[in-house]
């Protein structure tokens, strides 16, 4: 989407309360990276529709996805994050949002941790590294259950894994798995998957009875 009617849709995002607001103008300062607007608005209806009573997130960052996914249902979350600091901080965001009791924060390398989480899981939010997301897709498959829903943020990466075969070189593996993962999901035999163009991308997937 152009800038102006992404500009205009955010626009339509109902106002945050002062934690939302306080954590959008730190991720914007520090270049945090959290999920877009339009994105979480879009996230917040498709739960509330889904009612999921478990949710699995791949990259708390400082705990804004899961603070607007536990605010749009009564899932318990389990988030995962490996770099401490943002952990710590995401921990703080969540006490400051209530939220202590149903995201259970995680932290780590999630190919170590996600060994010993216990499925099934109704919701999967995968937003970690983007290079990595062939990987994480052979862990968290056998976590979601049948018929339950599968979030990929970021997906398009700035739009440059449909753009020209040549992108800069510190971006060209991430650009080149990308577009391995979206193959991937959109052939996968056990999904369903339809391309968001929200935010960077989003892709939602449902894994098949």
């Amino acid at each position: 989407m152009d800038n102006q009617l992404t500009s205009y849709i955010r626009e339509l995002v109902p106002p945050r309360d002062q934690l939302l607001r306080a954590m959008e103008q730190r991720a914007e300062e520090l270049y945090i990276p959290i999920l877009d607007l339009e994105t979480a608005q879009f996230l917040r209806v498709t739960l509330q529709q889904l009612q999921p009573k478990r949710i699995l997130e791949i990259g708390s960052a400082i705990g804004y996805s899961g603070i607007w996914m536990a605010r749009s249902c009564t899932a318990s979350i389990v988030t995962i994050e490996r770099d401490a600091e943002r952990a710590e901080e995401a921990r703080q965001n969540i006490a400051k949002a209530g939220l202590l009791a149903r995201i259970e924060l995680l932290e780590g390398d999630a190919f170590e941790l996600l060994s010993s989480v216990q499925g099934p899981f109704d919701v999967v939010f995968l937003d970690a590294a983007k290079g990595q997301y062939p990987n994480f897709l052979e862990l968290v498959l056998p976590l979601l259950r049948s018929g339950g829903t599968l979030f990929s943020d970021n997906v398009f990466f700035q739009g440059l894994v449909a753009g020209p075969e040549h992108v800069k070189h510190k971006l060209r593996t991430i650009v080149m798995r990308l577009r391995e993962y979206n193959r991937l999901i959109a052939d996968h035999p056990l999904l369903e998957t339809a391309f968001v163009p929200l935010g960077d991308g989003l892709a939602v997937s449902v894994k098949k009875q």
